[in-house]
């Protein structure tokens, strides 16, 4: 592939992104077993508080994600990690990101910095990947097109969501000392699933 100038974007893996779910987990975790041991109730929210930033920090500060892209005839290369061509791709989508799926290898995850450099690297990537499908023998199977919102998992994770944010908000008012503060967060993560669950872009 010959090099060309690149778009800064950030590349991310699915262990980049189950950080941020896995901190959620770990901090709410927390929380429930000290409060449930009538701990205080500080304690519980700075506990809560280092675990929710620690799978992130481990995750991205331990393998950065910053990089170069370009996109070229035949696939993308990047500055800091091994080349993708399209003929490894088996699916990809543009919700948030740009997701490329390749068998046996990990899901990318792929976020321009700012919005033209996501404008320039969607529209050059399905530019380059309609013009090398359409070089290809008509036996080729192609990448497909996926999308996250509406799809039954991102019903499913919303659905998840609520469960969790009334959970958390019945429990931070059943509690002695109610948390009001706490409980206004649940109400917003139930919000947020809900969106989710009715196919929204959130």
């Amino acid at each position: 592939m010959k090099e060309m100038e690149g778009i800064q974007v950030s590349v991310a893996t699915r262990w980049h992104q189950l950080a941020v779910p896995l901190g959620f987990l770990l901090a709410g975790g927390s929380v429930a077993f000290i409060v449930f041991n009538r701990g205080p109730l500080l304690l519980a929210f700075a506990v809560a508080l280092g675990l929710l930033v620690l799978p992130p920090v481990l995750a991205f500060v331990g393998f950065p994600t910053r990089n170069l892209v370009s996109v070229m005839p035949d696939g993308l290369i990047f500055s800091r990690r091994d080349p993708v061509a399209f003929a490894d791709i088996s699916s990809w989508g543009t919700d948030d990101f740009l997701k490329l799926v390749r068998p046996g290898q990990p899901t990318l995850l792929i976020s321009a910095v700012d919005l033209p450099s996501r404008e320039r690297l969607l529209r050059e990537f399905e530019t380059a990947l309609q013009a090398w499908q359409q070089r290809q023998p008509a036996v080729t199977r192609h990448a497909r097109r996926s999308y996250f919102y509406g799809s039954l998992r991102a019903r499913a994770i919303g659905a998840l969501i609520v469960v969790l944010g009334v959970g958390s908000s019945i429990l931070a008012l059943s509690t002695r000392d109610p948390s009001y503060r706490l409980a206004a967060v649940g109400g917003l993560g139930a919000m947020f699933g809900l969106a989710m669950m009715r196919g929204r872009r959130v």
